[in-house]
């Protein structure tokens, strides 16, 4: 399960896991109820869906507590323009963003995203920015903090905010920076970086002109989110929504899916039962820069395929939606596949006409929402431990699986719904520090 607290004991350990273990039961029964409110539907009515993917607004009583504690500060207003890199560093950074936002007490203008280079992936810095509906639904945001953070005043720009003064600037901030040593597993003391960050920004040579504008530099994996408690975890993550152009094409992909290999599945699972095998292949240049495969075993295509291959095998499944940014690495995945009597397809296989042409005009990274989405539907799934994109579509379906022990093996994730391939424990970055 989510780690809700650092254990200290074997008597705390025991009673963490009881609690979290009966809040996981809860909250599964009312995610698989109302995660997304699509009634039982027959396969024969594909056509007449559009969304299988839209949710309500984040209506979090957790979230309100907290923000219901929080002393807010009306002359404080945290900017966070530069998040950018792959869809789930994104998503953590933003998220993470909102929470600092709240620990200090401060208006927010609504982030912008960095967007990466179109000829090279790794390329991100340093370039133009967009708004935040370039990936998420930015109305499902605002109503989300609304509902469940009432208090936070959001600005659509900086111009927006009253008595702004551009020659007046609090400065730029790493928020993990004003914490002398932050571990793997995120900050120790969470709760100390208000009183940190205060005394920060009255050194500042602007502080005594108001309003002060802080620039939250992008904070990816240094938040233990589980400082927060299971509820407020869970619903935290609801704020952000993928924009409808993805979901309304990830819907396409699975009605296309469907069809073409007559598989019989009641549209109102959450997850699909016996349908297809997701495959999240992750050998893309960026990443093999980031992990050589020459020391990162599970970088190497060889050591992928064959564990995803097996997967689908032991699963049970012949059909296999794999999801990757190299074509060639998918082409190759698909004979090995065919070598064992298994088919490989993929978003560009199974959108035709309109729908192809409305693919080929997204970004890299807005493409990758459609995989995200159908992945995230499938029977059975399997990612790569170093990989953030992998690891999040794992936490997420693991609210939905009946196992609770999915840090402690075989694999660095594991329940009955997805297999993350690593060592256990090999990246506590991303253990105690990704929102769900």
């Amino acid at each position: 399960m989510l780690q809700v607290s650092r254990p200290t004991t074997t008597k705390k350990v025991a009673l963490l896991s009881l609690v979290a273990l009966l809040l996981w039961n809860l909250r599964s029964l009312y995610l698989t109820a109302s995660y997304w409110e699509t009634s039982h539907v027959d396969i024969s009515e594909l056509s007449e869906i559009s969304d299988l993917f839209d949710f309500e607004p984040a209506d979090s009583e957790a979230i309100r507590k907290v923000c219901r504690d929080t002393d807010w500060n009306r002359d404080l207003v945290f900017t966070c323009e530069r998040s950018g890199g792959g869809i789930a560093n994104l998503r953590n950074s933003i998220l993470n963003c909102v929470r600092y936002t709240i620990q200090a007490g401060a208006g927010l203008v609504i982030p912008r995203i960095v967007l990466r280079s179109p000829v090279d992936i790794a390329g991100t810095w340093n370039r133009e920015t967009a708004e935040l509906d370039h990936v998420f639904d930015r109305t499902h945001f605002l109503q989300s903090l609304e509902k469940s953070c009432p208090q936070l005043q959001i600005f659509t720009n900086i111009e927006e905010i009253p008595d702004y003064d551009p020659a007046y600037r609090a400065g730029k901030l790493l928020p993990e920076g004003l914490v002398e040593i932050v571990p793997p597993e995120g900050l120790v003391h969470p709760e100390e970086w208000r009183v940190l960050f205060y005394n920060w920004l009255e050194g500042s040579p602007d502080f005594g002109h108001k309003p002060n504008v802080v620039d939250l530099e992008p904070s990816y994996f240094q938040y233990p989110v589980h400082t927060d408690g299971e509820p407020f975890v869970l619903d935290f993550g609801r704020m952000l929504k993928f924009n409808s152009g993805a979901r309304v094409l990830a819907t396409t992909t699975i009605k296309n899916l469907l069809q073409a290999y007559d598989f019989n599945v009641d549209l109102s699972e959450v997850i699909f039962k016996k349908a297809y095998f997701g495959a999240h292949l992750r050998t893309e240049r960026d990443s093999q820069h980031g992990w050589p495969p020459a020391r990162y075993e599970y970088s190497k295509y060889t050591t992928q395929s064959n564990l995803y291959l097996d997967q689908a095998i032991s699963s049970g499944i012949s059909i296999i939606y794999a999801a990757s940014g190299d074509a060639s690495q998918i082409a190759r995945f698909s004979e090995d596949a065919k070598a064992q009597n298994l088919t490989v397809t993929t978003k560009e296989d199974l959108l035709l006409g309109e729908d192809r042409e409305r693919l080929e005009g997204m970004t890299s990274d807005q493409a990758a929402l459609v995989d995200w989405l159908v992945l995230q539907k499938s029977s059975s799934f399997g990612g790569i431990g170093h990989s953030s994109f992998a690891l999040n579509i794992g936490l997420w379906r693991h609210q939905f699986a009946e196992r609770r022990d999915h840090w402690h093996g075989p694999q660095f994730m594991s329940d009955e719904l997805s297999q993350i391939y690593g060592a256990v424990n090999q990246y506590p970055e991303y253990s105690f520090c990704l929102w769900p």
